[in-house]
Order: C-alpha cells, then sequence, then structure tokens
C-alpha cells in the first residue's frame, strides 16, 4: 500500500502562520483609527504645548516680580529726580538732603546721586565726593544720552557688585549736564525675591535680566554663573530685539532646557531658565505623544495574534500533527483533544476521526485480501514446481526407456531445462509476497539442481560463485534464472577443461545495471543453421532470455572454454517484451 509523505515537522514562517496574518489584517484595518489617534494627540500636544508656553511666562514674570518691581521703581525714581534735581544743583546741602530722603525710603538703594559731565560727585545720599573723570565706566555711561543700566562688579562707593540705573538729566535750556544713578546691589535683589510667598511649586533654574545690548544687569544664580544659563544658539541681543516667546534649546552647559524671554519696561528684558522634562526623542524629534496610539495600534496587533493563536492556530497544529502522523504510517488510535476550540474546529475533528476510521477499516480489508493473494500465489508457484518436477521425472522415465541417444540426448536437455524451471518456481514460492527476489539465494537453488541432475559422475561440473546480494522483480529474476539454466546446462565437464566453471553477479555502472559472467567449458551456437542441434536451440534460447530483461549478450569463444557476459539494467517494475524463438 503506497503511503503519503508526511509534511516537514519544522513550522512555518512567521509571516505564513494564520496569526500573523490575522494581525496584519487588523493592523491594516486599524490604520485609519490609528492615523485619527496620532492626529488627535498631535493637536492635544500642540494646545498643551501653548498652555504651557503661556504658563511659563506667566511664571517667569511671577518668579521676578519683586526684582522687577524694584529695578523699574529705580527707573522711576531716577526719571523723577531728573526732573527736580535741576532747581537744587545751585545749593548743595538741598541736593544732598534730597538724595539722602531718597535713598532712606528705599533701603534696597545703596547710592542716590547725581553726577555732573565733569565726573566730580558732590550730591549725593553719602557724606563723600567723587571723583569719577578718569574712569573708562564712567566715560561710557556719561555717553549715553538716554536711560540706562550698568554693572559694576565692585561699586566705588559700596565696595560690593551693583547695578546701576542711569537717567540724563537737562538744564532748562535742554543741555545734558549730567545724569542720575541709582545703585542697587545684587546681593539685594536676589534677596528680594524671597520676601513674597511662591504661589507654585515649579521654580526657574535661573532667572537672568539684560538691557538691550545683551548686558547682564542681574543674575538668581550669580553674575559667574549667568552665561552658563543662557541658550547656546543665541546671544542676548538677540534675544532683546524679539517679542516675548518660549523655546527650548540646550545651554552652554549642554543641558536641554525651557527659556522663556519676557520684554519689561524700557529696555529691560527677563530670561527664564527652566528644566525640561525627559522625553522620548527620534532623530531630534519628541515622540512621547505619539506613544499611546502607537501602543494601541500595537495592542490591538497582539491581541488578534493571541487569539488566532488560542482559537485557531493550536487547535489547527494539534489537529494537523495527526493529519501528519497518520499519513506518515501512524495507526494508533490517540485520543484527539479539541477542548475549548470553536465549534467549526470541533466539526472538522469529529470528521477527521470518521475520515480516520474509515481508512482504517478499508486498510484492514486490503491487507487481508492482500493476505490471501500472496496465499494463491504461493500456491500457484508451489504447484506449478510440483508439476514440472512431475514432467520432468515422466520424462526422465522416457530417458531410461529410449534406446536413441540422439532422443536421449534432446530428451535429457528438456528434462534440465524442465528442472531448472521447477527450481525458479520453488523459489518464487518461498518469496511470495515480496516485490523483489534475492537473485544469490535463486541462483543457489538453480547451481545446486544442476550439479545434481542425473548424469555421470563423471559428467557433473565444478561450479564456483561469486554472487553479490542483488534484488530483481519477477519479471526480470525468471527469465535471469532461465538464462543461467540455459548457459549452465550447455557446460559439461570436459578433459581439455580442467578449471571449475565461474559463475558471477555483480552490479556495475553505479549500481544501475547488473553483469552476470560465466566461463566454462561449452561450444554455443556454432552448429549448421539448418540442424537445429541442442547446442544451436540453448543459444536462441539465452538470446531470448537476455532480450526479455533488456540485457545484451556478449561470447568470446577460445579453444577450451567460452566465456559469456549478459549486462542488463535494474529496473523496477520493467515489463519485458516476450520473443518470438524461431525453430530454426
Amino acid at each position: 500500500m503506497t503511503r503519503l509523505p508526511p509534511s516537514p515537522s519544522a513550522r512555518p514562517p512567521f509571516f505564513q502562520r494564520l496569526g500573523a496574518r490575522l494581525a496584519l489584517m487588523v493592523a491594516v484595518a486599524m490604520l485609519p483609527l490609528g492615523f485619527l489617534g496620532l492626529l488627535q494627540s498631535q493637536a492635544a500636544n500642540t494646545e498643551a504645548r501653548q498652555r504651557s508656553v503661556l504658563a511659563i511666562m506667566d511664571e517667569t514674570t511671577r518668579a521676578a516680580a519683586p526684582e522687577i518691581r524694584l529695578i523699574q521703581h529705580a527707573q522711576v525714581t531716577a526719571a523723577t529726580l531728573a526732573l527736580t534735581v535741576v532747581d537744587r544743583l545751585d545749593e548743595n546741602a538741598r541736593c544732598r538732603q534730597l538724595m539722602k530722603a531718597i535713598a532712606k525710603q528705599n533701603p534696597a538703594l545703596s547710592l542716590v546721586a547725581y553726577v555732573p559731565l565733569s565726573g566730580k560727585m558732590t550730591c549725593s545720599s553719602v557724606d563723600k565726593d567723587f571723583d569719577f573723570s578718569q574712569s573708562e565706566r564712567f566715560k561710557k555711561i556719561a555717553a549715553f544720552d538716554h536711560p540706562g543700566f550698568s554693572v559694576n562688579p565692585k561699586g566705588a562707593v559700596s565696595g560690593v557688585s551693583v547695578l546701576g540705573v542711569t537717567h540724563p538729566v537737562y538744564d532748562d535750556g535742554g543741555t545734558r549736564i549730567g545724569f542720575i544713578y541709582i545703585s542697587m546691589p545684587h546681593k539685594t535683589l536676589a534677596e528680594v525675591n524671597n520676601t513674597l510667598p511662591a504661589t507654585s511649586s515649579a521654580d526657574p533654574l535661573a532667572l537672568v535680566t539684560f538691557d538691550a545690548e545683551g548686558t547682564v544687569l542681574t543674575s538668581s544664580v550669580g553674575l559667574d554663573e549667568a552665561a552658563a544659563n543662557i541658550p547656546s544658539n543665541t546671544t542676548l541681543k538677540d534675544l532683546a530685539n524679539g517679542t516675548a516667546r518660549t523655546f527650548s534649546a540646550r545651554s552652554l552647559e549642554g543641558e536641554s532646557r525651557i527659556f522663556s524671554v519676557v520684554p519689561m519696561a524700557d529696555g529691560l528684558f527677563l530670561l527664564g531658565s527652566w528644566g525640561q522634562a525627559d522625553s522620548l526623542m527620534l532623530l531630534g524629534h519628541d515622540i512621547s505623544p505619539y506613544i499611546f496610539p502607537m501602543l494601541m495600534w500595537l495592542s490591538a496587533m497582539l491581541m488578534a495574534l493571541l487569539g488566532a493563536e488560542t482559537l485557531v492556530a493550536r487547535h489547527m497544529r494539534r489537529l494537523g500533527a495527526a493529519m501528519t502522523g497518520f499519513a506518515g504510517g501512524d495507526r494508533k488510535q490517540a485520543a484527539l483533544s479539541l477542548a475549548g476550540s470553536p465549534a467549526e474546529i470541533k466539526e472538522l475533528g469529529r470528521s477527521y476521526e470518521v475520515l480516520t476510521e474509515t481508512i482504517l477499516h478499508d486498510e484492514a480489508e486490503l491487507e487481508n485480501i492482500l493476505r490471501q493473494k500472496e496465499i494463491l500465489l504461493r500456491e500457484v508457484h508451489h504447484r506449478t514446481g510440483n508439476s514440472l518436477q512431475l514432467i520432468a521425472s515422466i520424462m526422465r522415465i522416457h530417458m531410461r526407456q529410449e534406446q536413441s541417444s540422439t532422443v536421449r540426448s534432446i530428451l535429457e536437455g528438456l528434462h534440465d531445462r524442465v528442472m531448472a524451471l521447477a527450481t525458479v518456481h520453488i523459489g518464487l514460492y518461498q518469496t511470495a509476497g515480496q516485490n523483489d527476489v534475492r537473485m544469490d539465494a535463486l541462483f543457489a537453488g538453480v547451481i545446486r539442481q544442476i550439479s545434481g541432475m542425473g548424469k555421470a559422475a563423471g559428467n557433473k561440473p565444478k561450479i564456483e560463485t561469486d554472487f553479490e546480494p542483488i534484488q530483481l522483480i519477477p519479471d526480470q529474476a525468471v527469465p535471469l534464472a532461465l538464462l543461467l539454466t540455459e548457459l549452465l546446462a550447455g557446460m559439461a565437464a570436459s578433459e581439455a577443461y580442467v578449471n571449475p566453471i565461474e559463475v558471477s553477479l555483480k552490479r556495475i555502472d553505479l549500481g544501475q545495471k547488473a553483469r552476470l559472467h560465466i566461463k566454462g567449458p561449452a561450444v554455443i551456437g556454432t552448429a549448421v543453421a539448418d540442424q537445429p542441434t541442442p547446442t544451436v536451440i540453448g543459444a536462441q534460447l539465452v538470446r531470448g532470455f537476455a532480450q526479455q530483461i533488456g540485457g545484451k549478450v556478449s561470447v568470446a569463444h577460445t579453444a577450451q572454454a567460452v566465456d559469456v557476459t549478459v549486462d542488463f539494467p535494474i529496473r523496477e517494475g520493467y515489463v519485458p517484451v516476450l520473443p518470438e524463438i524461431s525453430a530454426a
């Protein structure tokens, strides 16, 4: 019975499985929803970013409000003094009294003074006169024809780092004659921010005020550390030329921060430096808002994959394994458990069970028929062999009673052929039911039959064999055995040839062909054509048998022996063409 080859045991590639394909289909179906989710996330992210920008700007202004109010108050004070001080310049005592009164009202001010363009300061809130005419800082401030700011790491009066607020002073004729100078220690500016309670849990990392020229006026982390909290990709002067805005950039220290720039009045600008929350970056873009839609999309694929695996794939693999094993010859009736599977798969499992039961029943019937056929074939071979042996016995009786030596010789040759054929059938009887016949065993029986034929003791040849275990189908085995019989029957012992008869059967051409070789005393096919002697008839039979097996006969004669070689292909299911043997 021909069995189906089992399918490969290796699992198919992932993308060829049901779960993967179902997950891919779900992913494609979810794409519109995924794009919609991405757009909504992007819109929500944009709105949140705008709100965050406004919140950061508000928090920046709130955090620096006390300091900004103090600086703005100093600007207003300087502008007021620039208008009122002109009437008191003639009386130095009254001028000093005014400056001291202003300084007393504002403890955060370290110096309130009028400085003429000559640089000799005599009207101030301190009882000292100073000459700034040789100071480069004074020359720079004196050149201002507008309100401004200055930073002095070490003030001449206070001896500490101060922020100076200046305002030009004009006489009645409109000529600039000097300027009002108000200084505030940076330490006082830093402390004033702590006088108000915090209204938010978030505080900036640094607050920096600067003027339109980009000069740092104050810093909540100190003037020395102010530069490290400025964006690395721009300058303060560039920031002063723009409007209020919030942006992300890296500081000079390489940290990613959020910067907020808020313009204040009269050329005063505020820069807030805020820490930035860690976010997922890909190719320079923040992908954090898109994580949730992507996770939803991937979770849908995963659920489709798990659903296909749980509901279908694992049950189909179990059913497929049972089918593969059954197709490969496994006939064990193992219970096929499909518990928890869908109704369609359970129905398929029941159909499989019915199918296997039907096949097993049919196979059992076929095996019974095949066994009966083998028994019948063995009986046919057995009865044929017995019948041929009976015919041979009858022929031997006639041989004993025949007076003519010629007739006895013909009967003896026929007797040998019949006995050889009987030997072949007996060998086939022993191998009935097999697809192939072991030629070494069959040839051994033929040679024993030939050696034990009823000839005189002196006429019995000695035979040496060399057989490889070659298996042939019966359609080739029978003609080949008869061919061997015919050759051996014509090789009686001879005084001129003392060597034993050599018989061999070996594979050639990489096992695709076989070669039967016989060497011994004989004269094959040398009689006259019009005299049908046994020798001529034997040669015709040899060629006929060789034709049946698809072989080629080569005969080489010498004075004492003949060398016969038969090459033939080893075939499966070979159907021979029966030749017509002429009587010539």
